[in-house]
């Protein structure tokens, strides 16, 4: 096909060029609100259009909304009403479908009242997509304007040639829609001289050529910091990258800090609270924290940390070479019931805010149905519930630099998992209502029971190196044979999955000890006087409490409250209140019931 002179033009708009001759009606839809480059000129998408059909010998082209017409150019705008009988007192006016369908038939070259049969014009119907509420048939004018439409595209014939081109050509009407669907599909397609034309996203050598020309107001650059703001705003369309850059210059902040000005932009934070010396610090020697926190799991502590440290600098899926747009970071906890997955959570929380309720915790229990996804998400259109968003979708709008944790992910819906695809790799989330969620300064905690060994609480517990291999190739049965969803995995990442042992008999112990205490301490402030434990019999309790490790320290914390707590509220229920008690029997009755001795 010959260039034309249209090499310096984007592909969908040389599409367009080249379909004049044959096409009557074009649907143009996807990115149709940003900025394109031009012949070296960064044009919206109407006056891309004009660029091309005056180069075409177009007279001008009358431009339909809701609120009314327009006519470009606006010098040409006499000329052209006259041509389809339209009055000058009608720009601007709203116009009803009975009106536009004599316009359109007059413009189309209908009838004998066209004052110029030979004047080539175009229309632009422009929201389309908005004419009626979403969810919605159109109201009967308008379904009589839109087959008045498909009829006059089978009548229409060329005309010319146009004084730019050989060929004849049309006057034809472009439709500006968001989704092809959101027009009848018998207006769509099925019929010859209908093209639809999806607008693209800019690509990586438009943004680095729109970078270099809006980035001058910020300074003296360099090409790093051009390709640097390209990588970045991957997914973003060229209006907002100059909406970045205005960020920037209000801000201060020259061109070696656009990645900053670009997060502010999608997620609302102007400073990289990752970059926080003091969060830096935290991490730096949060070993014996999170081990002070989360008992017997070293190994698990470690390379949960070697992770964190990985995500406060910025370098998860630094080996890809990309934008890194995904997650801050990504940890899978896989290992037994009770043995500190959630709990570690919470400390790399408190580690990072200062805090451990500081997180967005769903319960992946609740979203076993597949239509527990609105939950997540929000309800679409149409739906109950649309326009309150989902509940995943809000937490992180509104705390978008937060640790988000999936607890129990194997339990939920695998068509619900399928949403944390576009999460890990993206790092984004469309929700019902079809605003994009960023997750790039979100750490990412998925729990599982999956993948684990049968195990006998007879014998000892595995533990170790062999261990982990095991859960290892369970998880990935799981994924790939069980659910079926191999991909996820992937996305996962196998080296950010955390295996935890079995909680040691030494754990056991401590964790029991410290049950223990917090119960007679509680007690102890209830009753109003010392509540203590004679060492016998506690050194009998632990043993009970430990018997079987299987259940983690959850296990053990349900033994304690079996055990200990049940009978002990029996005994202090009779107890005259504010004496001092101590606990110096603990019997096992027939029923299963025990007794607590108090003197």
């Amino acid at each position: 096909m010959a260039d034309r002179g249209l090499s310096e033009y984007p592909a969908w708009l040389r599409d367009v060029d080249a379909a004049l001759p044959v096409t009557r009606s074009y649907i143009l839809h996807s990115n149709i609100r940003d900025m394109y480059l031009v012949n070296g000129r960064h044009l919206d998408l109407i006056a891309a259009l004009w660029d091309v059909l005056q180069r075409n010998g177009y007279a001008g082209i009358i431009h339909y909304t809701p609120h009314g017409i327009r006519v470009i150019p606006p010098d040409a705008t006499e000329t052209v009403l006259g041509a389809v009988g339209i009055p000058l007192t009608r720009l601007g006016q709203p116009m009803g479908y009975e009106e536009l369908t004599q316009l359109l038939h007059r413009m189309t070259g209908a009838g004998s009242d066209r004052g110029a049969s030979q004047t080539h014009l175009a229309l632009i119907l422009d929201y389309a997509s908005q004419w009626h509420p979403a969810g919605q048939a159109p109201a009967d004018p308008e379904y009589a304007f839109l087959q008045a439409v498909l009829e006059r595209i089978h009548a229409m014939r060329p005309h010319g040639p146009a004084s730019g081109r050989d060929a004849s050509m049309y006057s034809p009407v472009f439709w500006l829609v968001d989704n092809p669907g959101d027009l009848p599909a018998w207006l769509v397609g099925g019929s010859d001289g209908i093209k639809q034309v999806p607008v693209p996203s800019p690509d990586l050598a438009t943004r680095k050529n729109f970078a270099a020309n809006v980035m001058a107001i910020l300074g003296e650059i360099d090409p790093e910091a051009v390709s640097t703001f390209a990588r970045e705003a991957e997914r973003m369309t060229l209006r907002a990258m100059a909406d970045v850059v205005r960020l920037a210059r209000d801000a201060g902040l020259g061109p070696e800090r656009i990645d900053d000005a670009v997060r502010a932009h999608r997620v609302g934070l102007l400073e990289n609270p990752w970059a926080d010396p003091a969060v830096r610090e935290q991490i730096a020697h949060g070993e014996a924290a999170l081990s002070g926190q989360v008992k017997g799991q070293s190994r698990a502590v470690r390379h949960a940390l070697d992770i964190l440290v990985r995500s406060a600098t910025g370098l998860t899926g630094a080996e890809t070479g990309g934008s890194g747009s995904g997650p801050r970071g990504i940890l899978f906890f896989a290992g037994p019931t009770g043995v500190g997955k959630t709990e570690l959570a919470k400390a790399i929380t408190a580690l990072v805010f200062g805090r451990s309720d500081a997180i967005i915790r769903f319960d992946m229990s609740e979203f076993a149905a597949e239509h527990n996804e609105a939950r997540l998400i929000g309800s679409p259109p149409g739906y109950v519930g649309h326009g309150e968003g989902g509940h995943l979708t809000n937490a992180v709008r509104q705390h978008p630099f937060s640790v988000v944790l999936f607890d129990e992910i194997e339990k939920a819906h695998p068509l619900i998992l399928d949403k944390f695809l576009q999460i890990l790799s993206d790092g984004r989330l469309t929700d019902g209502s079809g605003d994009t969620v960023h997750f790039s300064e979100t750490l990412i905690v998925f729990t599982s029971n999956a993948g684990l060994p049968a195990v006998s609480s007879d014998g000892p517990l595995p533990h170790g190196t062999d261990f982990e291999k095991r859960v290892r190739a369970g998880l990935r049965d799981f994924f790939t044979d069980k659910i079926g969803r191999p991909e996820l995995l992937g996305r996962i990442g196998e080296n950010n999955i955390v295996v935890f042992d079995y909680i040691s008999p030494q754990t056991g112990r401590e964790l029991a000890e410290r049950f223990i205490d917090n119960v007679l301490t509680t007690a102890s402030t209830r009753h109003g006087a010392p509540v203590t434990m004679a060492a016998a019999v506690r050194e009998g309790l632990l043993d009970w409490c430990t018997a079987d490790l299987t259940l983690g320290g959850r296990g053990i914390r349900m033994s304690v409250e079996a055990l200990l707590v049940n009978p002990l509220a029996r005994a202090l229920f009779s107890y005259p209140q504010g004496t001092p008690a101590i606990i110096n029997a603990l019997e096992r009755e027939a029923e299963g019931w025990h007794t607590i001795t108090l003197r």
